[in-house]
């Protein structure tokens, strides 16, 4: 899988700015695992602006699960929308970034599932914007590149990553993914598999 972010000169365009009309929308709607029910429809769009990285996230899930309130907690278990980013072509070490409809957030750091190094870092510098209602939950957050230079050499272009959908607690679970995970259960600490992202 491929995608690219579209340019923007301005910085972290807010939900509903015509900038996001130039982004490319792509579709997490790969669910590979039939044992679980089909994930509700989801769609993400990236800015590529002149200080960092916008995501827009977009679901249509019913009887969103939003439990989790501690940050770096299990999000995970909730209704739950993720993007894993490895910015540095030359370093195995890749970003998972995990929210619920809650806009908690779970971030971590490492080379897999087993190293990972879990980021305190304020909330605030993400700018995270959510809005859910029944059947409808949007998601924004702005990645800085300030950020990315704290934890990596370089920023590659392009740059591997994955975008996931899931809901281990709801009372529909389900999982799905941008780009195909080869494995016979769910696992999306799998950077083996991430598609490439144009920024």
């Amino acid at each position: 899988m491929r995608y690219k972010a579209a340019r923007t000169d301005i910085i972290d365009p807010e939900i509903g700015s015509p900038e996001w009309d130039r982004a490319e929308l792509g579709h997490i709607d790969i669910n590979r695992w039939r044992e679980y029910v089909k994930a509700p429809d989801t769609t993400f769009m990236m800015l590529r602006g002149p200080q960092g990285i916008s995501v827009l996230m977009h679901t249509e899930e019913k009887n969103l699960r939003a439990e989790c309130d501690t940050q770096n907690g299990d999000v995970y278990t909730d209704s739950c929308m993720e993007f894993f980013i490895k910015p540095d072509s030359s370093d195995e070490r890749y970003l998972n970034f995990e929210f619920n409809p809650k806009g908690v957030l779970h971030l971590g750091l490492g080379s897999g599932r087993q190293e990972r190094r879990l980021l305190d870092t304020d909330r605030k510098v993400f700018s995270i914007v959510s809005y859910a209602n029944e059947g409808d939950w949007t998601l924004k957050f702005y990645i800085p590149d300030s950020f990315l230079e704290e934890h990596f050499k370089n920023v590659s272009t392009p740059c591997k990553g994955n975008l996931y959908k899931c809901g281990d607690m709801t009372d529909h679970v389900h999982y799905a993914v941008w780009s195909e995970v080869e494995v016979d259960a769910p696992d999306y600490h799998r950077p083996e598999f991430f598609g490439t992202i144009e920024l």
